[in-house]
């Protein structure tokens, strides 16, 4: 039954033990929520790679095509926990996704459903690094996999195609990585500006994903409401708030399509 409720909202699914990540838990605000007596995570994962072809022109990271994901998986999660509550009226089953207190990564690889790259990204073998994470932390026992691959292939390709140097041997400096640039309030710096310009990217950078083998030939099988509402170019002028890069306020995003907006070339 289980099974079968899962399946409804993601394609991908997995069981961790709650007790081996106990330790290692996130301090956040939504830490208070989880179970007294939790046993077990549940471990989702929600795909939105949506094909080479459809980013061409894009001017915004993948994950920041579609709608913003928060709303959309926690409401798929819910869906499942009540369907669940339902299903299993003795058992207790709480949502998290994002701002969780649940090490997301380190959960899908206990739930045996990928490994991580040297990006600190988690990478599934049907889907890639193209996933969002959602987890249900629930006082039900259930069956954990024997994982034996936690880690990446280790080609290095991201390593060398990083244009800030961010990843290295111990893992990712993010405060170094594009990404958490294009996210940056206020002035950036002559140097953040021109890398802004050659990426091309608005918000985010995928140059790491792009280049890492294990993303070479993944499935495209995007969550309905994804594919539905992706829109490949940053958004300004209008209600921005069912998008990814609202979080940081209309002015981040102008800035950086402003810069843009001057001569450069893509990397």
């Amino acid at each position: 039954m289980i099974n079968k409720i899962l399946s409804e909202v993601s394609p991908v699914f997995g069981f961790c033990s709650f007790e081996k990540l106990s330790e290692s838990l996130i301090d956040c605000r939504a830490k208070n929520r989880i179970p007294e007596n939790a046993k077990s995570i549940i471990v989702l994962l929600f795909p939105y790679f949506l094909g080479d072809d459809a980013y061409e022109g894009s001017d915004i990271s993948k994950y920041a095509v579609v709608p913003d994901y928060h709303d959309i998986i926690t409401n798929l999660l819910l869906s499942a926990s009540d369907k669940l509550s339902e299903a299993y009226p003795d058992e207790e089953f709480v949502v998290f996704t994002d701002n969780s207190p649940i090490p997301e990564v380190r959960a899908a690889i206990d739930a045996g459903l990928g490994v991580k790259g040297l990006n600190g990204l988690f990478i599934n073998k049907v889907f890639g690094s193209w996933v969002f994470i959602g987890e249900i932390v629930t006082t039900m026992v259930l069956d954990y996999p024997d994982v034996h691959e936690t880690v990446c292939i280790n080609c290095g390709k991201c390593v060398s195609a990083c244009p800030t140097h961010a990843i290295g041997k111990n893992g990712i400096d993010s405060e170094k990585c594009l990404s958490f640039i294009t996210q940056k309030k206020g002035n950036l710096t002559a140097e953040q500006e021109e890398l802004i310009r050659q990426s091309g990217c608005a918000w985010g950078c995928d140059i790491c994903q792009n280049v890492c083998p294990m993303n070479a030939s993944v499935s495209v099988l995007p969550i309905e409401s994804f594919a539905k509402g992706a829109e490949f170019k940053a958004r300004i002028g209008s209600d921005i708030s069912d998008r990814a890069y609202f979080w940081r306020g209309e002015k981040v995003i102008k800035r950086n399509l402003s810069i843009l907006n001057k001569e450069g070339k893509k990397l």
